[in-house]
């Protein structure tokens, strides 16, 4: 709710600091950073501490964070504060989907991936129904302190509900529901048949080793390599969307900002549709209805873009762009998550972090790389630019032969 309710307000931010669309992007990414630089650390943790404790303590840290950015003075306070708050935002990420692999087996993983990703845009759809009236009504600091708020109650329940592996590497629920090839690859990349080490515990080189077998396997690095082209799409859509409606066809900055809720509700859909088929109609290849999504996604662009020759945007065609764009352009994440995390079997936490943290890379420079392309040719080119970047995914996704 925090990191993808903060579109929803960031043209009432923009609006009371003055900001250009670049500074607005350099906003969005600065909670990006945070992340970007706490994904390894939270990986190594997640093995020692159990998914509990460092959820818990990730998401405390969010709340926190949020809430000292709704104090801020001026953008650069903002934007460190944000960065801060960024810091406890892989504990969801990585404990989250560490534990839906250990504990379902192939035939389910992909469904069950769908389920545990949508819970980010179904944050981002509470933020986009929520944070634009609290913006709305008592400003947009009330909004971020609101958000904070949220995720410090969610670090409550999750002390309290989640059950603690107690720093154990969850084991695969039976031999027969790991995919050969991801088995063998874990084991290779682990160093021994049993998993990361006899105890659960870190891959054998340290980080540097982890990253070394990482870059080494080809098809976790063909897949990275889609999941950071279509990480771009996915962040454009949901950072300037609003904006689109307020810069090109003349929206108030409240409905504008409500359209991320069809684009959350879209995105929901479609990590549970993706994922379903994934296991269902293509019996838990993640390729094929990988590179669909991506093509489905850019059908999504040039529509965007198409719209942009128009001087009026109604709110069903505006309402109808921004589900068709959550579904394909985020709808794909699940299906990543889960290649990646099969592929790497037993060393999955770690794995994991070494793709969030190239992956956000892409995620923090995707907003401030958008708006820097829109301040100087205009929407409609900018929109045409991310077909190139998902037909780029598709062909990444088809050098990887999950």
């Amino acid at each position: 709710m925090v990191r993808f309710g903060l579109p929803a307000i960031a043209g009432f931010i923009r609006a009371d600091f003055g900001l250009s669309l670049v500074q607005v992007g350099v906003l969005l990414a600065a909670f990006d950073l945070g992340a970007l630089l706490t994904f390894l650390p939270t990986g190594a943790l997640t093995d020692r501490l159990g998914e509990r404790r460092v959820m818990a303590l990730g998401a405390a840290a969010t709340g926190v964070g949020a809430c000292l950015a709704g104090l801020a003075p001026g953008f650069l306070p903002l934007a460190l504060l944000m960065a801060a708050a960024g810091v406890g935002f892989p504990s969801s990420q990585i404990t989250g989907s560490h534990a839906v692999v250990g504990w379902f087996p192939a035939e389910e993983r992909g469904t069950a991936m769908g389920i545990r990703q949508a819970g980010l845009p179904l944050g981002g759809l509470a933020g986009a129904l929520l944070l634009p009236w609290l913006a709305d009504a008592s400003g947009w600091r009330a909004a971020l302190v609101a958000s904070g708020l949220a995720a410090l109650a969610a670090a409550a329940v999750t002390w309290l509900v989640v059950p603690d592996g107690g720093g154990a590497t969850p084991a695969w629920p039976d031999d027969a529901g790991v995919p050969a090839g991801a088995k063998a690859v874990g084991e290779r990349i682990s160093g021994s048949p049993s998993g990361a080490s006899a105890s659960g515990g870190p891959v054998a080189g340290g980080t540097g080793g982890l990253v070394r077998r990482f870059v080494g396997d080809p098809v976790l690095r063909a897949t990275t390599v889609a999941a950071c082209l279509l990480v771009v799409s996915q962040f454009s859509l949901t950072g300037y969307l609003p904006l689109y409606a307020v810069d090109r066809f003349g929206w108030a900055l409240a409905p504008a900002a409500r359209l991320l809720l069809l684009v959350h509700l879209g995105g929901v859909a479609g990590r549970l549709s993706w994922g379903w088929l994934s296991d269902r109609r293509f019996r838990g290849d993640r390729r094929q209805p990988l590179a669909l999504a991506a093509l489905a996604g850019a059908a999504a662009a040039v529509a965007l873009a198409a719209a942009g020759g128009f001087r009026h945007l109604p709110p069903p065609a505006a309402g109808a762009l921004a589900f068709a764009g959550g579904f394909t352009l985020l709808g794909w994440n699940g299906l990543a998550l889960t290649a990646v995390a099969e592929r790497a079997a037993a060393a999955r936490a770690a794995m994991l972090a070494v793709l969030f943290t190239v992956l956000y890379v892409f995620t923090m420079l995707a907003s401030p790389a958008f708006g820097w392309l829109v301040d100087r040719v205009g929407y409609p080119p900018a929109w045409l630019a991310l077909v190139a970047v998902q037909v780029a995914a598709v062909w990444a996704v088809g050098r990887s032969r999950l």
